[in-house]
């Protein structure tokens, strides 16, 4: 039985192979719009995301294929160990349920400058917790007086305000922002507040910065609905997060330095949870280059890592880390190839000492890249995972330190101006891997799996059909299977379509319709339960006219809706997905 599964398993996936190389065969012979997506590295710009009409980070993300994101979470092809930084400062909420969560609100998309997504690689430089991929998020730089202030409201008693501006004179720079966000919720127990606040100072010398230094503040309040099965009404959540960040760069050499404090408290009386956690990051990263007569420019580099945490579960914990990697690129002449080679060392306190290499084999030529990659790294299993205690989850202090294998094959091609098209193959070996697995009750805990593989591949398409009607889509296959069992992992959807059709009727007016297709998720690790495939339609507007220009800058309005079908459904963990909703507003750029 099990290799009929298997049989049937390696046939559905060959068969999405061939036609996913079908359909670029295809798109070779079609006329195309110019993407900032390459086979090693996606780079989202700020025009790009004007383009978009999106209001959220996330939702910027989800347009870059193999990848799904959520408000506090993010997966590259299936792994949700995926390490963001804001910056050059990670992100990644130390408390968060599943270890890897992401604190997304920190910045404001008006900020962003740009976003660099490295997927199934990154490891090297960046360290532990991203055998996923790396994203970076850069702001703004401080020059001229520049802002924003952006208000919306939608239903379930939703409202939104923010603010931000930027100037600069002569060396110096500087930012703030604030924002306010609340909502009742679209079930019991549903609401959530949250609160935002950040600075920025730069010195800059011949307009780059040397000196960085920013500090940014997010409040989080929310109630916790449960499983439809298991509903828990009086649940309550409250996150906060203070993160601070100091980058000084010399002609040779660079430092990044990052404090993370962040605090969770869960309280539940119906099932006697009152506890909380507190965990305090610190890092340091140093980077420089050195020049050798057999190895030519090596780049190099330290970092340290030190963490603790305490809790009203468990006593005082803390545990830290030291790094040292180095990175060499050899070209050849007389081909388009480069190889990139490196390795990366690391002690651990509380786990078994590693050595990580990665290597990548690019081909460029003309407008044709191709990128075979290999990495290895290691997940390190948060405080929250073995020692925290909440109304759905128990400790479990044996946790190990998942080490993942990562091989990826990428293709990508700008055939014209009108249309750019890119494909990738990949191979994920987790050994050891932690997942939450759900028991009889109600109550889950994180475990080590034996083995687990993540196999399949991605198309990502851009494509302006006429001069103002453009389609710009991916479809991701992927298998995530317990090798030990033959089970298939919690959460993870075979098919996956995500799909963007915008229409331009005049200069200042943009409508897209979104279509997102996820096909059938178990909610739990021994496949009994599963939730069926759905298709998603959302559509979004967005007004900015020339004619309203004024003294106090350029309003743009827009609208959302979301689940247009008003569809009931639940996510791949089985928590209920939100029905029809609606939101509308105006930003104010000046």
């Amino acid at each position: 039985m099990k290799n009929l599964r298997n049989r049937k398993r390696d046939l559905g996936a060959w068969t999405s192979y061939m036609l996913a190389a079908l359909f670029i065969g295809i798109l070779i012979y079609a006329d195309s719009v110019i993407a900032r997506e390459k086979a090693d590295v996606v780079v989202i710009t700020q025009k790009d995301i004007e383009r978009m009409s999106v209001r959220k980070i996330w939702d910027v993300l989800n347009q870059v294929s193999g990848i799904n994101a959520s408000e506090t979470a993010v997966s590259i092809r299936g792994s949700y160990k995926v390490k963001v930084l804001l910056d050059g400062r990670p992100i990644n909420d130390p408390t968060s349920g599943h270890g890897s969560g992401v604190r997304f609100d920190l910045v404001p998309l008006e900020n962003v400058e740009k976003i660099e997504i490295y997927c199934g690689k990154g490891a090297l430089r960046y360290g532990d917790d991203a055998s996923g991929g790396v994203i970076l998020i850069t702001t703004k730089k401080s020059k001229a007086f520049h802002g924003n202030m952006k208000s919306y409201w939608g239903n379930y008693d939703t409202s939104h305000y923010s603010a931000s501006c930027r100037t600069g004179k002569g060396a110096f720079g500087l930012g703030v922002s604030m924002g306010y966000e609340h909502t009742e919720g679209y079930q019991i127990n549903g609401d959530k507040k949250k609160k935002r606040a950040g600075v920025k100072f730069e010195y800059k010398q011949d307009n780059m910065p040397l000196l960085s230094l920013s500090a940014d503040y997010l409040k989080d309040q929310r109630g916790l609905s449960g499983r439809p099965e298991y509903p828990t009404p009086h649940s309550r959540k409250e996150s906060e997060m203070y993160s601070y960040a100091l980058t000084l760069k010399g002609k040779k050499i660079g430092s990044e330095t990052f404090l993370n404090d962040a605090k969770t408290k869960n309280r539940d009386p119906d099932r006697d949870i009152d506890n909380s956690i507190t965990v305090i990051k610190l890092g340091e990263d140093i980077s420089t280059s050195i020049e050798t007569e057999m190895w030519g420019k090596v780049g190099c580099g330290a970092a340290l890592r030190w963490g603790q945490a305490e809790s009203t579960r468990f006593q005082s914990k803390e545990e830290y880390s030291i790094s040292l990697f180095a990175t060499d690129t050899f070209f050849f002449k007389a081909l388009p190839l480069s190889i990139s080679m490196g390795l990366r060392g690391t002690i651990y306190s509380q786990f078994k000492n590693k050595i990580n290499p990665e290597a990548r084999l690019s081909y460029k030529k003309g407008k044709w890249r191709v990128s075979l990659t290999y990495s290895r790294t290691n997940n390190i299993p948060s405080f929250y995972q073995r020692y925290d205690k909440t109304s759905t989850k128990e400790p479990n202090p044996r946790l190990k330190m998942e080490t993942a294998n990562n091989l990826s094959l990428s293709f990508f091609t700008e055939v014209s101006p009108r249309l750019s098209c890119g494909a990738s193959l990949f191979y994920n070996k987790i050994t050891d891997r932690i997942a939450y697995v759900l028991g009889d009750n109600g109550i889950g805990r994180y475990e080590n799996f034996g083995e687990v593989t993540y196999k399949g591949g991605d198309v990502s398409l851009s494509w302006k059909i006429l001069r103002n009607f453009s389609l710009k889509g991916n479809y991701s296959y992927l298998e995530a299977i317990n090798e030990d069992t033959g089970l298939w992992m919690v959460a993870k959807p075979r098919h996956r379509v995500y799909a963007d059709f915008s229409y331009t009727p005049i200069e200042d007016l943009s409508i897209i319709f979104n279509l997102k297709y996820e096909s059938k998720q178990y909610t739990r690790s021994d496949n009994k339960a599963s939730v069926p495939g759905r298709v998603i339609c959302n559509l979004r507007c967005e007004y900015s006219p020339e004619w309203s220009v004024s003294r106090y800058g350029r309003p743009e309005f827009f609208a959302e809706i979301k689940n247009i079908a008003d569809k009931t459904y639940c996510y791949g963990d089985g928590w209920l997905a939100p029905p029809r909703t609606w939101l509308c507003g105006v930003n104010l750029t000046f």
